[in-house]
């Protein structure tokens, strides 16, 4: 079995072309890789998420790791999980894909994506661990355990928290569709301890209704949600909740290379814009190209894929 990655994780049907097997294997390599004592592991509201949840805890066992499962969670604090000492991050989640899919992302240690070399080596080392053998580790007392550590969560809300350097959501009304997904909890939880007002929409996953009809790919009802009452923004998350669809008060949907162009100005006005550069990959617009320029401020552009902006900003120290 050829295993291949695409620009984030691996994905296909739960327990068809995502088996068992595959989870397993991806949580012995994830140890076998890294080198890291601990492994923390994430996944959204799907059917399939415990089942792979299950395998992925093992396979980190077996490599002698302490395995430490987040439970349902946004996949940024499982990446925020990954950057404490010596451990890596897995997210089990085929983001706003339907149900029946589902799919397994690594993060190296320092809550990285993974660079080119380390992805062709986890690979290999999948094809090696699904090749029909038996495949041994550690006995005894270097058999890994499965660990719980509520404080890498409770250090991720307060880390999105943080993000606004003291000020405050006060007097903000919000509504927010978690499309039944990973933040179905902690989006709203967060929000209104930072003191906006919120109603949530699509909070009640049942397995089978995460993306469905709500969410970031269908912002609809988040639309009229926020028209009929008579809400200051919308905000519409995807199934894992490492992306966004934003509603302004009119009920329009406010794409991407707005909310950059918004975030990028706001940086600079408040000196916080590092060299003054927006990096984006090839599929913002041109119109967005032309509003940077107007705003005095540079745009570096990369190819499709989070970790080729990642690997950009930090390479260019923006």
């Amino acid at each position: 079995m050829h295993v291949r990655f695409g620009t984030d994780g691996v994905r296909g049907v739960a327990n068809q072309q995502l088996t068992v097997e595959l989870a397993l294997a991806l949580g012995r390599a994830s140890v076998r890789v890294f080198g890291t004592s601990r492994v923390y592991v994430g996944r959204d509201t799907r059917r399939s998420g415990p089942l792979l949840e299950a395998a992925v805890l093992a396979g980190i066992c077996a490599e002698g790791a302490e395995a430490v499962p987040l439970g349902v969670v946004p996949t940024p604090a499982v990446a925020h999980a990954a950057t404490g000492p010596d451990a890596a991050g897995v997210m089990i989640s085929a983001s706003h894909n339907p149900f029946a899919d589902n799919g397994l992302k690594l993060f190296a240690p320092g809550g990285r994506k993974l660079s080119d070399a380390e992805q062709h080596e986890v690979e290999s080392i999948l094809d090696s661990l699904l090749d029909g053998a038996v495949h041994g580790g550690p006995t005894g007392a270097g058999v890994g355990v499965i660990g719980a550590h509520p404080e890498a969560l409770e250090a991720y809300e307060a880390s999105v928290a943080d993000a606004l350097q003291g000020r405050t959501l006060d007097g903000l009304r919000l509504v927010v569709d978690c499309a039944n997904g990973s933040n179905t909890v902690i989006g709203p939880e967060v929000l209104q301890r930072l003191g906006a007002e919120v109603s949530a929409l699509s909070v009640s996953p049942d397995g089978e209704n995460i993306n469905a009809e709500c969410g970031s790919t269908h912002p609809d009802p988040l639309c009229l949600a926020v028209v009929e009452q008579g809400a200051d923004l919308g905000i519409a998350f995807d199934g894992d909740a490492d992306r966004l669809v934003a509603v302004d008060h009119r009920g329009r949907v406010v794409d991407g290379d707005q909310l950059i162009a918004m975030c990028a100005t706001d940086l600079r006005d408040r000196g916080a814009l590092s060299n003054d550069t927006v990096v984006v990959t090839v599929m913002s617009n041109l119109g967005f190209r032309r509003a940077m320029e107007t705003a005095g401020l540079k745009v570096e552009v990369t190819g499709v894929g989070d970790r080729y902006v990642l690997e950009a900003l930090d390479d260019g120290g923006h």
